[in-house]
Formats: structure tokens, sequence, C-alpha cells
């Protein structure tokens, strides 16, 4: 081991220093005296052979020596204080922040949170909407719902829900195209979501498995960068929409949209949970992920 690792207890000193470059500001945050400080700045340089202060007025101004060393020692007690908050893990009550992509976060979770809450009122709940992956092991958020597989070895993954795909409208779009066969959906004017993550589920794909051949410069199109965007298109009584289960159901159930045939792109639409096994949360993470996995089914 380094030898010079023995003053680490200087260290503390000369961090207070030098965040505040000042001796006597130091000392009140360290509960020690200026001159106690002063001493342990005087001992630190002694042993590394270089200044690493120098006055200025009231003020004490870290050298170029000082301002390289700073810069290590406050790293490494991040560092440190990072490994404190990991092997020390909190209670299951308290604040769990989850992110979802937008349209499962406002289709599906935020729906669904009251029982959650429900069940488990110590645990609150923050739901973020992000179309990015966030990193679950250095960032705030304790649990990630991400559209497909996130192929990644650092973090706990499984995936939650694959749900198929199938063609949704409005009982006005039903009666006036009169849908009883697939081909008629040409006539339709087509919603499509388009994006990161939606590919299999176009059009084109739903059409080939229909076994109806697809005339694309014939047909009315348009396209949205989210699920939500396109169900709530075709809520307004115009057109036909690709989506699934998870996103739609409430919806089929209440009759303002329906399900006009059978035919349904499989595996379909996949989401994925993924959490840092170490996070000092993990007794309310866990809790979490469990109410998903049985909600999930449920619904």
């Amino acid at each position: 081991m380094d030898k010079r690792l023995r003053h680490i207890a200087l260290l503390r000193c000369f961090d207070a220093a030098a965040r505040h470059q000042s001796y006597s500001q130091a000392a009140q945050e360290l509960a020690i005296t200026q001159a106690a400080v002063s001493q342990q700045i005087r001992n630190l340089e002694q042993h590394l052979g270089v200044s690493l202060f120098t006055r200025q007025g009231r003020g004490m101004l870290l050298t170029k020596h000082g301002k390289t060393l700073a810069d290590s020692v406050t790293k490494a007690f991040i560092q440190l204080s990072a490994g404190f908050d990991r092997i020390q893990v909190e209670p299951e009550a308290g604040t769990l922040t989850v992110t979802a992509s937008p349209s499962f976060c406002s289709r599906w979770l935020v729906p669904r949170l009251w029982k959650f809450s429900q069940i488990y009122p110590d645990i609150q709940v923050r739901a973020l909407a992000s179309a990015q992956y966030e990193d679950v092991r250095h960032s705030d958020i304790d649990v990630a719902i991400r559209q497909g597989e996130v192929l990644t070895s650092e973090v706990h993954q499984e995936v939650l829900v694959r749900d198929p795909v199938f063609a949704v409208c409005s009982p006005r779009v039903l009666e006036e195209h009169q849908l009883t066969t697939p081909a008629q959906v040409s006539s339709c004017w087509l919603v499509e979501a388009i994006g990161v993550g939606r590919s299999g589920f176009s059009w084109k794909d739903w059409f080939k498995l229909a076994k109806v051949p697809m005339q694309e410069g014939k047909m009315s199109w348009m396209e949205v960068t989210t699920w939500e965007m396109g169900i709530n298109a075709v809520l307004s009584g115009h057109g036909i929409f690709l989506t699934s289960a998870c996103m739609v159901q409430d919806i089929l159930d209440s009759g303002s949209l329906v399900k006009p045939f059978d035919i349904q792109i499989e595996p379909g639409l996949c989401f994925s949970l993924l959490y840092d096994d170490e996070s000092p949360r993990i007794a309310r993470i866990k809790v979490f992920a469990e109410w998903l996995r049985q909600e999930l089914r449920q619904s």
C-alpha cells in the first residue's frame, strides 16, 4: 500500500480547506480550531514536500500542486461516499423513482399507481416519462421500464410483458367502412407509430400477415412518434391504428375503440424491467417489481 495513504486524516482537513479556501471556515465545518487546521495542513505539506496553499488577504488560495491534489481528493471522497451509500440498505419505506417510456407511463403505469399506493402507503412513487435509457446504477433512477430488450449485463433485466400488436379503430370507422374483411382496411386512413423499438409493427407487416396486397401509393397515411399519439388519433373517430392490449385494453373495455379483426403480430410489443441489484433501495424496488408483474398478469 502507498505509505502516503497513512495521511488520509490530514486529507479530510485539506479537502475542507480547499473547498472553502479558508482555514477558519474549514475549522467550523470540522469542529476543530483554526490552529489545528493550519497545523494539519503544514504536516501534510511536509509529508508531501510541496506547498498546497498560499495566503491572499484573509483567504487561502490553492497552489498549482494544491489544485491537482484537491481534484483527486474530491473524486476519491465522492467515490467513498457512493460506496457507503451502496452498502447501507435503506428501509422499505421511502421514495422510489420509476421511469418509463411516455406512452407506457401515461397509458398503463400512472393510471394504476393508486393500487400500489393502497398496498404500500409508505412508498412514495415518482413516475418520470422518458424515452431515453437511464443508467440505474449511477443516477437517481431506481427502476426503468423500457420498450424492447435492453442488452446489458450490468444490472438486473427481465422481460415484463410481450403483447401482441393488432388493429384498433372507433365504432364509427367500423360502421362507416363496414369492416368485415382485412382487404377493406386499404380504404381506411392508416395511422402508424414509427421510431426506435417499433420495427416489425408496421402496416406492411400487418398486411403481409393478413395475406392482403398492400397498395401503398393509393392509401391515406399518417405517422406518429408515440403509441399514445396514435391512440388519440383514432379516438377522434378517424383512421385505424396498430397497438397492443397494454396500451388500449381499458379503452376497448369502455367501447370507445374496437378490435375489428383477430389478426395479431406476435410476439409483439415487449417491455423490460431494469434495476440495480445492489441499490440501497432494493427492498422497495423488489416489492414494486413484484407488484408490476402481478398487475401485468392480471391486466
